[in-house]
């Protein structure tokens, strides 16, 4: 049936309507007994009834039977409707017929040979049995095209056929005529007179076909991302002061082959506004200077909406933190067009003081909860706080108990209370790590780490490693409670025995113990003192070996105390992505402690991550050293620092870039300094794999700077279930005659 025949159908129901019912207006009085549905058989009458408001053993309302018809039609699931009533004993029945629209009973596609029937159905949401609707097909149909422009085929056609069949059902075929590819050339702009077409192209994702095209699936039309890409371009303007800024509806053609597309973008930059006046209105809380100290606009600079937005924040921010956690901040513009100035009051309605209801923690199946709530900076009852919401939750990020920490609030049970729901994803803090290889230093050797940094869900750190190899043997375990009687100070201690033979002329023995007191002085700042016991002994001490060598033979006793200093600001344990970690670490052996040793050792370690576009992240690490003897005695053989290796500069054996004896043996400097630079980027999201590029250098030495010795390489970062592995491919730019070109190093369940 025609939308013309079906709309004339309506036109003569609504005349018999009126003409059956104008001369019985006496029936406005009379009751609904029953109410009727005939004709349809697909639709349930439950459905039907739903959308009728007239009710038995109810007045007859002639209006309201008009207004049912109107409901049953727009259901869209029939072609007629048509209204009946009928005198019973007691009042009217009402009668409404209805003729029911076909049923699909097929749904075919033709046409298409470059994407596969199963791919386009997948786009189709109507189903067989369901009842024929003409506004649902074209919907389809428009799917259909979008699937095939999303292709490349911008000169498909997609139309749509309804076959009617008996018993009131239809077929559907969507027929398809492809076309062939086509790429975008150009995206053109037009009226941008103060910002360059390439800086424009910049902002959008919708990019002219290019080199990588197909990798990086540059080229192809999607008006929904072309359609943002507008939105994304009158943002950067309103950020550049030209708040009055039209951008039309970007006008799309493809050539006559349909190979290529050219976008045109017309701009209407109007003029550029600078900030005018600034205020504040409404709820002030504290003088308006102290509000006035929060903001970055300032009168007379450029109008940017980026600006104005971190402002709101930052002042929404400063109401959060004295417990108004529904502080609303509304900037009020006004344009000055002649002097081309917009004025701006920051409309400010604090609302009521609210205070923390309930903390409920979730997703902790192994840490105790008091171990969550021990690095909370706010407590049930205590007075809102953003500001203590956003420490808390980086301190648990960086217990490194958890991968993922999400803080979200709601209402309390009054209007002056919220509740804090924290949601965690436990990290596996157990880890069996381990390592095989071969070095030019210690020949065959593996290793083995078990440790723990979540002992019973009580936060302990405990760990047991080992060393075994032809050439050396080490074993360490160390405990460390970092809450000492539930006070935020970390306390611990480590016992060793080490065993080498790595050296062509000399062997050692080190026994030793260390204990560890430590306390956060601020959020960021800590402070550590560490007590260490070592007794050492040098012996096999070769006739060809260094007077440097032959002095340390025999067994000496190391007594120390160790300050550590350490500020950390990173915004995660495992991956940071912004922040920097620096630590002073300043030592003493001997003196008033005691022991065979005497010397003070200085080290100092930065680190800085910057985060750049793409999930990509810039580290740069820069670390030196200096060691030196007194009363008269010289810096112990084993105190010294060895510069090379994975931790160090990488591309170079153990030691390798510091100072070596007369036969060779690398024996450490008194002095050193180190430069590392990792560019790290995403590898898949999915598993956690990265990749790096990486440049190291730097050297270590005694009296006399040595030279200055660099590597460059790539590696690949992994957060594996068995916790992260790292490995290293160092490449050395200036390679001595007794050292590789390059190096392989290998690390699992290390911190990187």
């Amino acid at each position: 049936m025609t939308p013309a025949l079906k709309f004339g159908g309506r036109i003569v129901v609504y005349i018999l309507l009126y003409l059956l019912l104008s001369g019985r207006c006496f029936g406005e009085d009379e009751k609904i007994v029953k109410i009727t549905i005939l004709g349809n058989e697909k639709v349930a009458e439950d459905v039907i009834r739903n959308n009728i408001k007239s009710k038995e053993n109810k007045p007859l309302s002639i209006p309201q039977v008009r207004k049912d018809l109107n409901s049953i039609y727009e259901m869209d699931y029939f072609t007629d409707v048509i209204i009946d009533l009928r005198d019973v004993e007691g009042g009217k029945e009402v009668i409404f017929i209805v003729v029911e629209k076909p049923s699909i009973r097929n749904i075919l596609i033709s046409g298409n040979v470059k994407i596969e029937a199963s791919k386009i159905r997948e786009r189709i949401d109507i189903t067989t049995g369901a009842i024929l609707n003409m506004e649902k097909l074209k919907q389809t149909s428009d799917n259909i095209k979008k699937l095939y422009y999303s292709k490349a085929y911008y000169r498909a056609e997609v139309d749509y056929h309804p076959n009617y069949l008996d018993e009131n059902q239809v077929d559907i075929e969507f027929i398809i005529k492809e076309g062939g590819k086509g790429y975008i050339k150009k995206v053109r702009f037009q009226g941008n007179e103060h910002f360059s077409a390439r800086k424009l192209r910049k902002y959008m994702r919708t990019k002219k076909k290019g080199w990588f095209w197909w990798l990086m699936k540059r080229g192809m039309l999607d008006e929904d991302i072309l359609n943002a890409d507008i939105q994304s371009l009158q943002g950067f303007y309103f950020d550049h002061g030209h708040i009055q800024v039209k951008i039309d509806k970007a006008e799309i053609t493809i050539t006559k082959d349909g190979k290529w597309i050219y976008i045109d973008i017309k701009i209407h930059e109007g003029e550029r506004f600078r900030v005018g006046e600034i205020d504040f209105k409404g709820d002030i809380l504290t003088t308006r200077e102290d509000l006035f100290k929060k903001l970055s606009l300032k009168k007379g600079k450029v109008y940017r909406s980026s600006v104005v937005q971190k402002d709101i924040q930052r002042i929404t921010n400063f109401f959060a933190d004295r417990g108004y956690a529904y502080a609303e901040i509304v900037p009020l513009t006004s344009v000055d067009s002649e002097m081309r100035l917009a004025h701006i009051t920051f409309d400010i309605h604090k609302g009521k003081k609210v205070y923390f209801e309930r903390i409920t923690i979730s997703g902790n199946t192994k840490t105790r909860d008091k171990v969550i709530r021990r690095e909370l900076k706010a407590g049930e009852g205590d007075l809102y706080s953003s500001t203590a919401i956003r420490k808390g939750r980086r301190k648990l990020k960086t217990t490194g108990y958890f991968k993922e920490v999400e803080f979200t609030t709601s209402k309390g049970t009054r209007d002056d209370k919220i509740n804090l729901d924290i949601k965690v994803e436990e990290a596996p803090t157990g880890a069996i790590s381990f390592g095989a290889g071969f070095s030019t230093l210690e020949g065959l050797l593996g290793t083995l780490t078990i440790s723990e940094r979540n002992l019973f869900g009580f936060g302990y750190k405990t760990h047991l490693s080992g060393t075994m190899g032809s050439e050396s043997q080490r074993f360490k375990f160390g405990f460390t409670d970092p809450w000492l009687l539930g006070t935020p100070t970390r306390a611990g201690f480590d016992v060793y025995k080490e065993e080498s033979e790595v050296f062509d002329t000399y062997s050692s023995d080190v026994l030793g113990a260390d204990v560890h007191l430590g306390r956060n002085l601020t959020d960021y700042i800590s402070a550590s003192l560490v007590g260490r016991a070592e007794m050492v002994e040098i012996f096999d001490v070769s006739p060809d070996a260094s007077d440097l060598v032959k002095q340390e033979e025999g067994t000496k006793d190391t007594h120390s105390l160790t300050l550590v200093l350490a500020r950390d600001t990173r915004n995660d344990f495992y991956n940071p992505t912004k922040g920097s970690k620096h630590t002073l670490s300043l030592e003493n052996a001997g003196g008033i402690l005691g022991g065979d040793n005497t010397f003070y050792k200085v080290v100092g370690d930065t680190n800085w991550y910057f985060p750049l576009p793409w999930n990509t992240v810039f580290h740069l690490r820069g670390r030196a050293g200096i060691v030196e003897g007194y009363d008269e005695k010289d810096v112990p053989i084993y105190e010294r620092f060895y510069v090379g290796g994975i931790n160090t500069i990488r591309g170079f054996e153990y030691g390798e870039a510091g100072p070596e004896d007369e036969t060779g043996e690398v024996i450490g400097g008194e002095k050193m300094v180190i430069f590392n630079s990792e560019f790290i980027f995403p590898l898949s999201k999915a598993i956690g794999l990265r990749g790096a590029i990486f440049y190291d250098g730097g050297a270590g030495w005694d009296e006399e700077f040595r030279k200055w010795r660099h590597a460059v390489g790539v590696g690949i970062r992994w957060f594996s279930p068995v916790g992260p592995i790292r490995i290293d491919w160092g490449y050395n730019l200036d390679p001595q005659d007794d050292e590789k070109q390059s190096v392989w190093d290998f690390a699992a369940g290390a911190q990187f």
